[in-house]
């Protein structure tokens, strides 16, 4: 049976994931699917909720199932500022599709929590000490800046209150997927089949986070990986206790951090004073140990990402597929390729090979999109839409040049960025002009109140 899909990306003029789908049938059947919702940068509450007024606008009451692909700000906040629009009167109208990782029964998802809920308590107390004992480092206040950075899911976010709203908002009707499913898209009797490609179950898969030149990516065991981010998170908050202990004069604590006073020179030594001169900045070490911090934020922030719950919507008449993948990482990735679809001779390859658009992972970080599963796309029809804002982008090294010049060789152009504003109304403004926008199948911009643009939209017919 023909069928169509609309894809709708909001320009959130932020960093961040919303995706309104709908798809509908020769039936005259409809089904409206909101993919993330949320914004990186605080204070984007008015802009969310325009969005999401625009939103209940095209959907009015008509059934919405909203999918999460994981727990990042960034993909949930405007659930949080904007829930009540999203909300609606009629019983069973809101349902939520959620990874496996966060069912409570999950041991994977299990382990996952621990982990995170040890970071956000240790890290939660870090901060207090630093604050306490460092309020006037510059060295330190630029370290917590650059902390803050990749800390997205920390306990002073949105995350779990992101959640919450959501099981609100959708009264609890939760369905949680593991890969290997695959069914019929709910709302309509035939056209449109789901496949759940990730999370990965394998633990060695889900820590597998960076490409290297050959695409390869070296395993973690996930278990020992945590437990030693655990150490590092527990030897950080009892140097920082011993700091203090010592600048309250507390003699009972241990404050031999970071080293015995034994050790330490109290003279005016001339090497004491080459050690710092002014011309020596550079070298001095006091802070170093310090960086741990942002190493054990920006690891827990890549994990995070690694459990992106990644769906691939099968046009089942035309076989053409639109994969959604979050932010998944590397190992995410590559467990696609050994997926058993339960009922199934469909192969992970096989929907890769049919994929016509492809949300980019992650803004377009580098770490995001795997090579060869890029490689294996439809480059006649594949359409690249990437949710991001530049300058938002910028500090996280996302939009890289290298990266988009793979994109747009790959699609022919066809590569769209929710930050994209038109030139002269001939066609769209991109770092890589190869295409006008009469190339682009259905596409259109939906204006804002500013004058820019709230949405692009395609529609894809299969």
């Amino acid at each position: 049976m023909p069928v169509t899909a609309n894809i709708r990306m909001y320009n959130q003029k932020n960093l961040g994931d919303c995706f309104l789908l709908k798809f509908a049938n020769s039936k005259k059947e409809e089904a409206y699917y909101l993919i993330d919702f949320g914004s990186y940068t605080s204070g984007n509450g008015l802009r969310e909720t325009e969005i999401a007024k625009h939103i209940k606008e095209t959907i009015g009451d008509k059934k919405l199932t909203i999918i999460v692909t994981h727990q990042h700000k960034d993909h949930l906040s405007g659930f949080v500022s904007t829930g009540d629009l999203l909300e609606s009167d009629i019983a069973d109208n809101r349902s939520l599709w959620l990874s496996f990782l966060d069912d409570e029964s999950s041991k994977e998802g299990k382990s996952i929590r621990s982990a995170t809920e040890r970071y956000w308590k240790k890290t939660k107390k870090v901060n207090a000490l630093l604050d306490q004992e460092f309020s006037d480092d510059e060295a330190v206040k630029n370290m917590l800046n650059q902390k803050k950075m990749y800390d997205l899911f920390a306990e002073d976010q949105i995350t779990g209150a992101g959640i919450t709203r959501l099981l609100e908002i959708c009264q609890n009707n939760v369905t949680f997927l593991t890969p290997g499913q695959n069914f019929l898209l709910p709302g309509l009797t035939e056209g449109v089949r789901v496949y759940v490609l990730g999370p990965p179950s394998n633990e060695t898969q889900l820590l597998k986070m960076d490409p290297r030149k050959n695409e390869g990516v070296e395993g973690l065991n996930a278990m020992m990986e945590i437990a030693n981010l655990d150490i590092s998170g527990s030897l950080m908050l009892d140097a920082l206790e011993n700091i203090a202990a010592v600048s309250q004069n507390k003699p009972d604590k241990e404050t031999n951090f970071p080293f015995s006073r034994n050790f330490v020179d109290t003279t005016d030594s001339p090497i004491k004073q080459l050690y710092y001169s002014k011309d020596n900045e550079s070298r001095q070490i006091e802070h170093e140990w310090m960086s741990e911090i942002g190493r054990l934020a920006l690891h827990m922030d890549k994990f995070t990402n690694n459990t992106s719950l990644v769906l691939a919507f099968e046009l089942v008449e035309t076989k053409k597929v639109l994969l959604f993948v979050g932010d998944a990482q590397i190992g995410n990735w590559q467990s696609w390729f050994d997926v058993k679809f339960i009922d199934s001779t469909v192969t992970g390859k096989d929907l890769l090979m049919r994929t016509v658009l492809y949300k980019a992972g992650h803004h377009s970080s580098h770490n995001a999109t795997l090579k060869d599963g890029l490689d294996l796309m439809n480059e006649n029809e594949l359409i690249i839409m990437i949710p991001v804002e530049a300058k938002s982008a910028k500090p996280f090294k996302m939009l890289k040049p290298d990266m988009l010049t793979g994109y747009n060789r790959k699609s022919k152009g066809k590569v769209l960025r929710s930050d994209t504003v038109e030139q002269d109304g001939t066609g769209l403004v991109t770092q890589y002009p190869f295409i006008t926008r009469d190339k682009l199948p259905n596409f259109k911009l939906i204006p804002d109140s500013s004058g820019g643009h709230i949405a692009m939209e395609l529609e894809i017919k299969g």
